[in-house]
């Protein structure tokens, strides 16, 4: 989800301030969270600046690019392989740990697809 603009922002704060509205009416005008307002306000009192935070990060990829190559060129190598069987390869080869679904959504990055289990089970 995008950040809201800098603009509503500063006219959600802008219509608390006024104080004609509650943060209940000015978040039900504006269309956005009571939550959304409250922090607003703490972010313009505290900081004084309303533009949007850098967003905070999240899980770093357990697969680099050399673990990508790797398998693009097992898959090109074994085409029948299973995804178990190519996250024992990176295991082998890498020494690198994942699981099943992290093979698989690393294959549709690579736009590769692979089959589920050996012999069609």
């Amino acid at each position: 989800m995008r950040a809201y603009s800098l603009d509503l922002r500063q006219k959600v704060v802008a219509a608390v301030e006024r104080g004609d509205s509650t943060i209940e009416e000015v978040a039900s005008a504006f269309g956005v969270g009571l939550t959304f307002v409250k922090k607003m306000l703490r972010q313009h009192r505290e900081i004084g600046d309303l533009s949007p935070r850098p967003h905070g990060g999240g899980q770093t990829l357990r697969l680099a690019g050399r673990h990508l190559k790797l398998l693009r060129q097992e898959v090109t190598r074994s085409p029948d392989k299973t995804i178990p069987a190519l996250r024992d390869h990176l295991a082998e080869r890498a020494g690198v740990s994942v699981s099943t679904p992290t093979v698989s959504r690393a294959l549709s990055r690579l736009g590769l697809s692979r089959k589920k289990n050996a012999g069609g089970e």
